[in-house]
């Protein structure tokens, strides 16, 4: 985004209705202790996003993500001492936002810690990182525009729906929200 744009926009967070709100598109999940949200879990396989996507100046949109994950294991072989193995989870996708063409985009995530993660997204600008809190997942990254990238997503009592709330922010405005619910198999 241009500093002019930034110029034009910075006066709408100081506006009552200058920030995105959440959009009602999807049923919340409560936060909870258990279960434990490994998306080496929820991701494997096949899954389905549906929700709506709100940003700043426009009409809200429909977005259709279609998933499906692998996961594999990287061997790190040194030459005097073998590394333990890595497991990565490849989750590939399609994303359907109303009025645009499908688009192709890949995340991959490793486990650093119990329940901390570190990866990459083929939107993303740098790394992502994300940690597990109970039955909820926080991811974060940047993406092109220095726009800041935080998604929560909550998993369901029975781990077959995750709840996705995604804030897109810049310069500590949120300018899009995505909510979705992402369904197993």
């Amino acid at each position: 985004m241009s500093r002019r744009a930034l110029a034009l926009l910075a006066p709408l967070a100081l506006l009552p209705g200058g920030c995105v709100s959440t959009p009602d598109a999807a049923t919340p999940i409560a936060q909870a202790e258990t279960p434990r949200f490994d998306p080496f879990v929820f991701f494997l396989g096949p899954s389905r996003g549906e929700g709506v996507l709100d940003k700043v100046l426009s009409d809200p949109v429909a977005v259709a993500v279609e998933s499906r994950g692998r996961i594999m294991i990287a061997r790190h072989h040194q030459a005097s001492w073998d590394a333990p193995d890595t497991r990565l989870l490849v989750l590939d996708q399609t994303v359907r936002e109303e009025g645009k063409p499908p688009r192709e985009r890949q995340w991959r995530l490793t486990e650093i810690a119990p329940g901390r993660y570190e990866g990459s997204l083929t939107d993303a600008i740098g790394p992502v990182t994300g940690r597990a809190e109970g039955n909820r997942l926080v991811l974060e990254y940047r993406m092109e525009g220095s726009f800041k990238v935080r998604q929560e997503l909550t998993l369901s009592e029975d781990g077959t729906r995750a709840h996705n709330v995604l804030k897109v922010s810049q310069l500590g405005v949120t300018v899009a929200v995505l909510v979705e619910d992402i369904v197993r198999g």
